[in-house]
């Protein structure tokens, strides 16, 4: 019996250090202080180690308080930037950036800078911008996820193979993105067996994200397989994108990029047959 006091009051006194580390952080928030919520919600987070409860509570405050809009006027910003972003990225860029000088590091801000970046091919833009994000927090799996992209785009394999063991906890849907990456780094090794069998998993678990599919073709070239039926796939789900589809799979910045490349293909093929 003695022997659980202790236990007790350490649960306890972690519990009221978790409140009052979350209470702190969001009265920062109210004075506008992001990043200083932000360091304080990451040192309790450092500081509360697993097991203890309290933990995914400090991390759930720090996801919330990264993301909440500190203006109006900032988040009319980012909204109005995330209507125009596919149909008309450097104007949606524009308001993201001027949201940002509202937003003291909104994470949501960051990772659609991130994705235009991206979608541009600044590839190291877009990791300085990500990186911003996860010096705020680094256990969203969004930005996480983003960065890798980043690293790919720069060929950048070596930090790739060292942040991708740090992945934070993924959320549904996210998977596809991280095994298409990891299918990337297959190719540029020449292990190609092993990236066209990453890829047609991909494709089982999430068969409406082109992206694999299109990999599948470059990964299945070099195995001497036939790979038309997934240049096929790849072309009719890039034709059939829908607005919905796109917010879908919106951490592939360069979505369907390689569409016309892979038509025009095709169409030679059956010509010179």
């Amino acid at each position: 019996m003695w022997l659980l006091i202790p236990f007790f009051a350490a649960q306890l006194y972690a519990a009221d250090s978790v409140t009052s580390a979350i209470e702190q952080a969001q009265a920062l928030v109210l004075k506008k202080s992001r990043q200083e919520a932000g360091k304080i919600l990451s040192q309790a987070i450092d500081e509360t180690k697993p097991p203890l409860k309290g933990r995914s509570r400090l991390i759930e405050a720090l996801d919330n308080i990264s993301k909440i809009f500190l203006s109006d006027k900032g988040q009319k910003l980012y909204e109005s930037g995330l209507s125009t972003m596919f149909e008309n990225p450097d104007g949606a860029l524009a308001q993201y950036k001027e949201a940002l000088t509202l937003e003291d590091g909104n994470v949501l801000i960051l990772d659609n800078i991130a994705r235009i970046q991206l979608a541009k091919q600044d590839c190291s833009g877009a990791e300085l911008t990500i990186q911003k994000a996860r010096s705020l927090d680094v256990y969203s799996a969004e930005p996480a996820i983003l960065e890798l992209k980043a690293l790919v785009c720069q060929k950048n394999f070596t930090t790739f193979h060292e942040k991708i063991k740090l992945l934070p906890s993924l959320e549904k849907g996210q998977e596809v993105f991280v095994q298409n990456l990891q299918a990337q780094d297959f190719i540029q090794q020449k292990l190609f067996r092993k990236a066209v069998d990453t890829l047609i998993k991909a494709s089982e678990e999430e068969p409406l994200f082109p992206e694999t599919f299109y990999l599948l073709t470059k990964a299945g070239a070099e195995t001497g397989r036939d790979t038309d039926a997934w240049a096929e796939k790849y072309v009719s789900l890039c034709k059939g994108l829908t607005p919905r589809t796109k917010r879908r799979y919106s951490l592939e910045p360069r979505l369907c990029a390689n569409a016309k490349e892979i038509e025009d293909e095709l169409a030679k093929k059956g010509t010179d047959n």
